[in-house]
């Protein structure tokens, strides 16, 4: 075995930690380097983020408007109407929530039909639209939506269109499938778009997320009433298990919303359906609570439950086709030949 001299070793070793520093040292610059171009991939894409948000508040915002209380009296702005009487407003965005399986989607089909024939939907009057109303069913198979649509007296045909998401993604997140969807949808005057449901097209975000459930609202609305040209647009969504009149997730549902109508399932299996949340203006009341009926076979229409409603002791309607029960009288005594 041949022996090095010790001053050798020592040089060698002097040489291969040198070695191994300079090595450790080209390591941490290329890691350095690495984090450098991480951190400026990081911030432009926080910049992209920020100037995306930025572009969706001016394309939602509309120009300033600022006055003092003396010029709007001295030219008053009309409050937005209702197209549906304490219920749904003129450039307003509806909510309508409720536990699975009370009846949401069948509501707001039920206001489409109201405001396509100009019928009182459960006993509000209703403005009729001369335009269409848009639906995008992510919840249930469009089939079946036309199959509730089709029994719809009054109604006329080419004025309901639906765009099937069931099962399909989201075309709201696909430009062009967008921007075809709102092309037509303006091209048909199409009024009123229903949204069914919230949820299904808020897929893989976090509802409890107050900042993206904003954003999602903003969204719908841009989409809906500035992209499609619509009047107003009706959001269904879910209620919270245990508390049938507030929306699963952030309370961001109710904030936003400028009506919500509650549906609730009754133990006895009939459906109470309330105004939780109006914006009224002066002279506007938002609608009663009433109990409505199951739906019909063939319209799939449903109405007042006025026998339920008086039992309960809400107020009927005007003209409401029921009289309460008689009080029971004490029947006389018979005795003998009474008899």
């Amino acid at each position: 075995m041949v022996k090095f001299p010790e001053t050798a070793l020592r040089e060698w070793t002097i040489i291969a930690d040198a070695a191994g520093e300079k090595d450790r040292l080209r390591h941490q610059i290329d890691r350095d380097a690495r984090v450098e171009v991480e951190v400026e991939r990081l911030m432009v894409r926080h910049e992209a983020s920020e100037a995306f948000q930025q572009a969706l508040d001016a394309a939602q915002t509309p120009p300033l408007d600022m006055q003092t209380l003396t010029h709007y009296k001295l030219n008053p702005a009309q409050a937005p109407a209702d197209l549906i009487d304490g219920v749904l407003k003129e450039e307003g965005l509806c909510v309508v929530l409720g536990p699975s399986g009370t009846g949401k989607s069948t509501l707001a089909l039920q206001m489409a039909h109201s405001l396509l024939s100009g019928t009182a939907w459960l006993g509000q009057a209703t403005s009729q639209i001369q335009g269409g109303v848009g639906i995008m069913s992510y919840d249930m198979d469009a089939s079946l939506v036309f199959d509730w649509a089709s029994g719809m007296p009054n109604v006329d045909s080419d004025k309901i269109s639906v765009v099937n998401s069931y099962r399909r993604g989201n075309p709201l997140s696909v430009r062009e499938q967008r921007e075809q969807i709102a092309a037509t949808w303006r091209a048909a005057n199409t009024e009123v778009i229903i949204i069914d449901s919230f949820s299904a097209s808020f897929f893989g975000h976090d509802q409890n997320d107050a900042a993206a459930t904003m954003n999602h609202y903003r969204d719908l609305k841009l989409f809906a009433l500035t992209e499609c040209g619509a009047k107003s647009v009706v959001v269904i969504t879910h209620s919270t298990e245990g508390s049938p009149h507030k929306a699963r997730g952030s309370s961001v549902h109710h904030d936003v919303a400028d009506s919500m109508v509650s549906v609730v399932k009754e133990d006895t299996g009939s459906r109470t359906v309330q105004v939780v949340k109006y914006r009224a203006a002066r002279g506007q009341t938002q609608m009663k609570p009433v109990v409505v009926t199951a739906p019909d076979s063939v319209t799939h229409l449903v109405g007042l439950d006025y026998g339920a409603m008086a039992l309960a002791g809400m107020e009927l309607p005007p003209g409401a086709m029921f009289k309460p029960l008689p009080k029971p009288i004490d029947a006389p005594d018979f005795e003998g030949d009474d008899l």
